[in-house]
């Protein structure tokens, strides 16, 4: 009997301790009973498990856009002054050499390869042989035929030319048969320079006043 007594007393110690056996509810040496837990954390203002804390991402920087280089640097390795020199020299060369002298032989010399001159007597042409063509037809049409340069402005790998155009109509031009008269108009071109050679060629002319002196002669 008082071993009995004994036993019963430690197995109602271990069920007020919150002991118990797995699903029975019977008390297990040395296993914490979890709903008794449960209620004195409640008790104490605590959950049982701790809310799972939040990964915080790293802020990014912002990223700053490099500034906008000029079109020149882009375009060439020489410092901005000598990019205008080389600039105003091979505007000077496709002027005085290749149209003036019509020295077309120069024309890869001065001329990128990828050469597209768009002009206003509706000869566009594009690389060195169709460029050379042109040059060959507006001399064969203007004898003395002469480009003279009044003003121009250069600033890294681009030029802008105001110019005045001469000669003596020789040969058919804008639909217009040889009258020997001379003639004269004004324009004004644009030129993009890439790896130190003119790439583009952008022409506007008077021609409507070259029309008017064509007709008025014939």
């Amino acid at each position: 009997m008082k071993r009995l007594f004994r036993n019963k007393s430690s197995k109602t110690k271990m069920a007020e301790q919150g002991i118990t056996n797995g699903n029975r509810g019977e008390p297990v040496l040395g296993v914490p009973n979890m709903n008794t837990i449960d209620m004195a954390q409640m008790q104490q203002g605590n959950p049982a498990t701790p809310p799972p804390q939040q990964s915080q991402q790293p802020m990014m920087k912002p990223v700053s856009n490099p500034p906008v280089a000029d079109a020149y640097k882009s375009q060439s390795h020489f410092p901005a002054e000598d990019l205008n020199a080389v600039t105003r020299e091979l505007v000077k060369k496709f002027v005085a050499d290749i149209w003036n002298r019509g020295d077309v032989d120069m024309i890869p010399e001065v001329c990128h390869k990828s050469l597209r001159f768009n002009g206003s007597v509706g000869m566009d042409r594009v690389g060195h042989d169709g460029f050379a063509r042109m040059v060959q037809t507006i001399r064969d049409a203007l004898a003395d035929y002469h480009c003279e340069v009044h003003s121009m402005v250069v600033e890294g790998n681009k030029a802008f030319a105001r110019m005045r155009f001469t000669g003596r109509h020789t040969g058919p031009l804008l639909g217009f048969e040889p009258t020997g008269k001379n003639v004269a108009w004004v324009g004004a071109s644009e030129f993009t320079i890439k790896d130190s050679k003119i790439l583009k060629v952008w022409e506007l002319g008077d021609v409507k006043s070259l029309e008017g002196q064509l007709s008025s002669i014939s």
